[in-house]
């Protein structure tokens, strides 16, 4: 529609000009090709998409294997590389470790350990969720939901939190798991407006399985 109504303009432009301006037609031909130089690169310019897609950021997910003392473990798709760090004991928690990732739009934190007395279990309550931060207190975390739930044919607790973290509203969605004598603790944080932050957080919660 767009380009019959430039032929259209032309003409009418062509017809004017060789009529108006008195001068010949092939000196109004010559003024016409030049107008429409000009039409294909608007042309050009009009084929271009208007809004381009928002770029995917969290792609290439695979799969991370983190073993216990005894041989099983937990398995778990991610997009990025984990950094490790082994933690001292700490009360009745022993073999402590964390496998962590942090960026400006979120963070995935997988909390290890195993129990002292074999008659404990780790709770799984706010507290045990905000065990990433030293200062948890000051976020002044919120606990939204916590209950039960079934992922890849097994139990598992999980736990929705909202608090304010570094001058923005962050959302923490959290799986508590038992293994054994052993419990794992993931906790992925997220803007809450960060649509494509939010999709990486729900496709690898859905791969979490003990194995």
């Amino acid at each position: 529609m767009k380009k019959s109504l430039r032929c259209f303009g032309i003409g009418v432009l062509l017809l004017t000009t060789t009529v108006t301006s008195g001068c010949t037609v092939w000196e109004s031909f010559a003024i016409a090709r030049a107008v429409l130089t000009v039409d294909r690169i608007a042309s050009r310019h009009d084929n271009l998409p208007k809004n381009p897609p928002p770029v995917e950021t969290y792609q290439n997910f695979k799969t991370k294997i983190l073993r216990q003392q005894d041989g099983k473990g937990l398995s778990i798709d991610l997009p990025f590389k984990l950094d490790y760090v082994s933690l001292p004991a700490e009360g009745n928690v022993k073999s402590a470790e964390r496998y962590f990732h942090h960026e400006d739009r979120c963070f995935v934190d997988i909390y290890h350990g195993s129990m002292a007395d074999p008659g404990q279990k780790m709770p799984f309550n706010l507290d045990s969720f905000m065990k990433s931060y030293q200062e948890a207190d000051k976020m002044h975390p919120v606990l939204k939901t916590c209950e039960q739930r079934t992922i890849n044919g097994q139990e598992m607790t999980y736990a929705l939190i909202q608090f304010n973290g570094y001058g923005n509203k962050q959302t923490m969605e959290c799986l508590g798991v038992y293994s054994g004598n052993d419990f794992w603790i993931i906790s992925y944080g997220y803007k809450e407006d960060d649509s494509q932050a939010k999709q990486m957080v729900e496709r690898s919660m859905k791969s979490v399985k003990r194995i």
